[in-house]
């Protein structure tokens, strides 16, 4: 699959009316959405290449950091 492929399974807006708020991913939502295994996703993490924050005592993954991500492991 290419990265610009995986950048497409993200969605492109934010939650109506308040541009400010970030949008966050379980570790699952993630892989679901790029089409990989949610353990290749936590090993993404453990090599530090995609940031997670612990909200609430769970790891959440911020939709700019995915995106981030994506931007650094781009094709071409």
């Amino acid at each position: 699959m290419t990265v610009a492929r995986l950048r497409d399974a993200l969605p492109r807006g934010h939650v109506r009316g308040d541009h400010n708020r970030e949008i966050f991913f379980t570790i699952s939502e993630v892989a679901d959405r790029l089409q990989v295994a949610a353990r290749t996703v936590r090993r993404w993490i453990k090599a530090g290449d995609l940031v997670v924050h612990r909200i609430g005592g769970v790891l959440r993954i911020a939709e700019s950091d995915v995106r981030a991500f994506l931007a650094l492991y781009r094709e071409g």
